[in-house]
């Protein structure tokens, strides 16, 4: 288990350090194989933010917490990124007789993000930021696992039984969404 740790905006502390590490390294034992642990410590006014990435063969697991004190920060999160690896493990093993991942069928997918400027009276889009990442084979519920995983509003996909690449997003009203090419 590699643990990267990286202070932003304030002095780097070796007690601080130690104690993420501590904590962090006891979610290990929820866990086999390689890890990929980045946690970011930073200060913002009053607010001390703990957000912490982990990297799962290939499922990423973050976290993001804040509170008054560093140590407090550290806490709360490691233990949501706790209960999140532990619903992972479950329901891994609830899949426990699924073929394994063929990794010639990942695939790298670029994902461009437009922004429009009000101020501008022609108003067209310009690319503000770009992303590539690989695209897993998974079924659309491992999907919205990883979706919730890593909480965001969307995630790209290569659908295991078409081989096709799907969009899995969360709707305004809760549930989610599946966007299937034709």
């Amino acid at each position: 288990m590699q643990i990267n740790v990286v202070f932003r905006h304030m002095d780097q502390s070796d007690a601080i350090k130690e104690y993420a590490l501590e904590k962090l390294s006891k979610i290990k034992k929820y866990l086999d194989g390689p890890l990929d642990v980045n946690v970011v410590l930073s200060v913002e006014k009053i607010r001390q933010i703990a957000e912490v990435t982990f990297n799962i063969n290939g499922f990423i697991v973050k976290g993001k917490e804040e509170a008054g004190d560093m140590f407090a920060a550290i806490d709360l999160v490691s233990s949501k990124i706790s209960r999140q690896v532990k619903r992972y493990k479950s329901r891994l093993r609830q899949r426990r007789g699924a073929p394994g991942i063929d990794e010639s069928l990942l695939t790298n997918v670029a994902v461009d993000i437009l922004s429009v400027d009000h101020d501008q009276e022609d108003s067209t889009p310009k690319l503000i930021k770009k992303s590539n990442f690989s695209v897993k084979p998974m079924s659309p519920d491992e999907a919205i696992m990883q979706l919730n995983l890593m909480d965001n509003n969307f995630h790209v996909f290569r659908d295991e039984s078409t081989d096709r690449i799907n969009v899995v997003y969360r709707r305004d009203d809760g549930n989610y969404g599946l966007i299937e090419p034709q």
